[in-house]
């Protein structure tokens, strides 16, 4: 919602030209059109009202014409601000947020906005001396120690995420994304019991809170509940962020409902390629119940696919769009709908391969490479790091403790983010010879065949691990602490692959302890 404030400063905004961010057609209205019967006042007021009213093209028009006219006002920079932030135009919003702060700078709603604006922009330092700027002058604003929690547990401060999350539910109790916010810190602690109670007060607080529902989903499957954890998965389609479906098509979604043979469904890929690696498996049991299955997915995981038997024509995401026949369901959502948990898994034997010839050619390159060759990667994608799965990346540097007691030879994975530490890596000549051919394959059909050239992977949590498992390769994975959803909170071993072991962290943020055990296991195989 807009503020209002009585106070105002005159000064020229020497923005007169300011850029409209969007067309918004002819000025319509007395006040605007005639200016000399209306007070700046009323311009505002008239403004602030479409705004509150949520209606933006009119609040826009009015914010508009008052900066086009050299009038100042906090408030019209601020609120202009925070209806371009809502827009996604966060460059413009910044640059009128830090106008409005100019011209008050003693006004903590628009420090909040900022600190909100930086947060979007991923300028996490920023948002926290903006946020921490507002409490200055706000000592009680709950929803500024909210989101000084968002960002903390950003920067990977969990316990002063946790503090400043409980301040703002202490202030102001029925806030339902605070309890929400409170329920995810409190899950990355490992403090399960505590983050469900959390998740479930803003459910309570607000039954229709998609977001709520879907952090309530990932500690039920955390815990292995997955017939209520994978029904509330499907509210991960109605939050407003991180909706990652990698096309939207024009025929209906599917419903609750049982698929009837010879019945036309496309399946729409989601979320990282780690995850539709992960989750195709499931079009093969579809296909076995006769349903006409169509399978979306990103262009570059194509090949897999056909080379996989997954499916023979896979479309793009744009061909997605010109399917008009038939209804459609997200990927991940075959879970549900085979009633995926630990005691069924449906599918967990190899179900991913790649061409004999592309075998040949990389078990000809690798025959002349010492052995053991052990298959490494250590980071995932720079954006799921920074937000959804910080933590899970291993610094290169650390596969060094391998090496000190094992004769073996590296073979890296490692593709664009992370691929950088190589060059300073203590260990480089560990490496096999034809590295630098390996670093310029990125088909995943290839890889794989890559894969099936190695004794063993060992990798952190990206799409290498469920690409080599698939194969029925062997492989070891590392965990931090509180993993993703689907390898739960214990257990060496997963149902989701018979191939693969699981190391995880036992003290948070400590990969060393990790690696010394996974040397230990490694000597044990030679």
């Amino acid at each position: 919602m807009p503020e209002d404030s009585k106070q105002q400063k005159k000064e020229n905004t020497g923005l007169k030209t300011f850029p409209v961010p969007f067309s918004l057609g002819e000025i319509k209205g007395n006040i605007v059109n005639n200016p000399s019967k209306a007070s700046k006042e009323q311009i505002i007021k008239k403004a602030l009202d479409f705004h509150s009213q949520g209606n933006v093209s009119e609040a826009a028009e009015y914010y508009q014409y008052f900066i086009n006219q050299g009038f100042q006002d906090f408030r019209v920079f601020s609120n202009y601000g925070l209806l371009l932030r809502d827009l996604g135009k966060l460059p413009e919003a910044e640059l009128l947020t830090r106008k409005a702060i100019e011209i008050k700078p003693d006004y903590a709603f628009t420090h909040y906005n900022m600190g909100n604006i930086m947060l979007d922009l991923d300028k996490l330092q920023e948002a926290e001396l903006s946020t921490r700027k507002a409490i200055e002058l706000e000592p009680d604003f709950a929803l500024a120690y909210n989101n000084l929690g968002i960002i903390l547990r950003d920067l990977g401060k969990l316990k002063k995420a946790e503090l400043s999350t409980r301040k703002a539910i202490d202030l102001e109790p029925g806030i339902a994304l605070s309890h929400n916010n409170l329920g995810t810190i409190l899950r990355d602690l490992g403090k399960l019991k505590e983050a469900e109670l959390s998740t479930r007060k803003a459910i309570d607080l607000k039954p229709d809170f998609a977001d709520a529902y879907f952090n309530l989903s990932l500690i039920e499957l955390l815990k292995g509940d997955y017939e209520s954890g994978l029904k509330h998965y499907e509210f991960r389609a109605k939050r407003k962020k991180y909706i990652t479906i990698h096309s939207n098509p024009n025929i209906q979604k599917v419903e609750d409902r049982k698929l009837k043979s010879k019945e036309k469904i496309l399946v729409v890929s989601e979320q990282a390629p780690g995850d539709v690696i992960f989750h195709m498996r499931y079009l093969l049991p579809l296909k076995k119940q006769g349903v006409d299955v169509s399978f979306c997915a990103p262009k570059k995981l194509h090949s897999l696919i056909k080379d996989s038997g997954i499916h023979p024509n896979p479309l793009s995401p744009e061909e997605c769009t010109l399917v008009t026949e038939g209804e459609w369901i997200p990927l991940l959502s075959l879970l549900k709908y085979f009633k995926v948990s630990p005691n069924n898994p449906v599918i967990n034997t190899p179900y991913l391969s790649t061409t004999e010839t592309l075998k040949d050619k990389w078990r000809k390159i690798l025959s002349n490479e010492k052995r053991p060759i052990i298959g490494i990667n250590w980071q995932g994608s720079k954006k799921l790091d920074e937000t959804f799965y910080k933590g899970r990346s291993i610094p290169l540097e650390k596969f060094s403790k391998l090496l000190e007691k094992n004769d073996i030879r590296f073979l890296s994975f490692q593709k664009g983010f992370g691929s950088e530490q190589m060059e300073e890596c203590t260990f480089k000549d560990h490496f096999v010879s034809c590295q630098k051919q390996i670093d310029e394959i990125w088909d995943y059909s290839e890889t794989a065949a890559i894969i099936e050239g190695c004794d063993l992977i060992i990798t952190n949590d990206c799409s290498i691990g469920p690409l080599s498992a698939g194969m029925g390769k062997k492989v070891w994975l590392m965990l931090k602490k509180i993993p993703f959803w689907t390898w739960g909170l214990e257990g060496e071993s997963t149902f989701w692959y018979p191939s693969m072991r699981l190391f995880r962290q036992k003290e948070l943020d400590n990969w060393d302890e990790v690696m010394e055990r996974v040397s230990i296991e490694l000597q044990k195989q030679n």
